[in-house]
């Protein structure tokens, strides 16, 4: 696989930013500058009925590209939430031959920079590619319409194997878009969103961890398997939470920096992350990442189930405080991830063993102590996310805080089922500790 950096396709823009060039298709435009005074305008003549993708790379300046027609009236604006750096990108079919204006131009903002530079590629797709286009989009019909999406694996892998044609980094970067991004399901297109997935981020990583992704792809084809005991997991849900909103379950490719999140109608796995067995390579991320027991292989269809039951409790639980609460954000963080992580429990009917509910059994006075003396901290980066900076104990104990909290609520309700929608909906957590009467134990 050829990921090196040098860029071989380019052409140097000799004319001044702000006057009109006419650009040609297929062909990368490296260092063009833009700022406040100076955006960069082309004009190009489109053929009716071809597809175009417009891609423009920012390197240290945000930048928003603006669509015009020939008499200057602006067809769209395209500005990605993505910063300074990273892709904005479009596609554009035209009704018929015309010639059309893109203006890159600074984003106004007070945080951006003054002046960057962009790159910029213009790509007109052949026949035989929007053939595939359109077989990929009656595809992608049938699978959005499932509870449990999981083509996005295969497109990953796809592209995944061209990698290896690519003689160039720009040439890898057009692959991942290509074969992997622009052919998203709907659960991706999310997770693009929420977590900021870009091509040249995708590129980076593999050519960061290659032994590790070549060794987990056997295993992330394991989802497929899974679907039965998701769907389980779905009529469990409805079963005990008379308020379960439908939701569904997308599992992608990401670029190894989160195993699961939700946006407001799918569950997102980084399957590369939740599905990983003994064969796995994990030299290159360092010896934090290896499982404790590498003797066997898990049951991975077992292990999605209770990664899915977790998550599935965050599409249900609200978003935001009562009117009436008092903001308490590092106990607030803490019981949401707590309330999954036993709600997931009485899903699956299996208890979580991992390093931290066990190192926490040993230490929960002394550990509720620690938290109570910062119990309303701004964040709770102490408690949670924190694998690179925590030090002689596991990381994320707010989790296992957060739980026993809930398993004290849980234990001292009378009404059960009235008490697993309280804890669901919780949206006050100092009338949650309260109420849960844990603190009381552990003086």
């Amino acid at each position: 696989m050829n990921l090196t950096p040098k860029i071989t396709l380019f052409l140097m823009c000799s004319a001044i930013n702000s006057a009109f060039t006419q650009t040609k298709f297929n062909t990368l435009y490296e260092h063009l500058n833009i700022s406040k005074t100076t955006p960069y305008n082309t004009t190009l003549t489109l053929q009716k009925d071809s597809l175009y993708q417009i891609m423009v790379m920012q390197k240290g300046i945000d930048v928003m590209l603006l669509w015009l027609d020939k008499t200057g009236k602006q067809i769209l604006e395209k500005d990605s939430p993505n910063g300074r750096f990273g892709f904005e990108v479009f596609e554009y079919s035209p009704s018929k031959t015309e010639q059309y204006t893109l203006k890159i131009q600074q984003f106004e903002e007070d945080t951006n920079a003054d002046q960057g530079q962009v790159s910029l590629y213009i790509k007109k797709f052949s026949k035989a590619e929007i053939r595939r286009r359109k077989a990929d989009q009656a595809a992608l019909l049938i699978e959005n319409n499932k509870n449990v999406l999981t083509l996005d694996i295969d497109h990953f892998w796809e592209a995944f194997d061209q990698l290896k044609q690519c003689n160039t980094t720009w040439d890898s970067i057009l692959t991942i878009q290509n074969l992997y991004l622009d052919r998203a399901t709907a659960g991706l297109l999310d997770f693009i969103r929420v977590r900021n997935f870009s091509a040249e981020a995708f590129v980076a990583t593999i050519r960061q961890y290659p032994k590790y992704y070549h060794t987990v792809r056997p295993y992330t084809y394991e989802t497929k398997k899974a679907e039965p005991q998701i769907e389980e997991v779905f009529e469990q849900f409805k079963g005990i939470y008379t308020n379960f909103k439908p939701f569904k379950v997308c599992f992608a490719i990401g670029v190894h920096r989160t195993g699961g999140t939700v946006s407001d109608r799918f569950v997102l796995i980084g399957t590369e992350m939740t599905t990983v067995g003994r064969k796995v390579d994990f030299s290159e991320l360092g010896p934090d990442w290896m499982p404790k027991d590498t003797t066997k292989e898990p049951n991975i269809p077992l292990q999605i189930r209770g990664i899915i039951a977790h998550e599935c409790v965050h599409t249900q639980q609200r978003n935001t405080l009562d009117s009436n609460a008092i903001t308490c954000n590092q106990l607030y963080s803490s019981l949401r991830e707590g309330i999954a992580n036993f709600i997931g429990e009485l899903l699956t009917g299996t208890t979580n063993y991992s390093a931290t509910n066990i190192y926490g059994d040993k230490n929960e006075r002394a550990l509720w102590n620690e938290f109570k003396s910062t119990l309303c901290w701004p964040n709770a980066e102490k408690w949670m996310y924190n694998g690179d900076t925590v030090k002689d104990r596991p990381a994320d104990l707010g989790y296992y805080i957060g739980y026993k909290i809930t398993q004290a609520y849980y234990a001292q309700a009378k009404d059960k089922s009235k008490a697993i929608v309280e804890i669901i909906e919780m949206d006050d957590p100092l009338s949650f500790l309260q109420k849960s009467k844990y603190d009381q134990k552990k003086k």
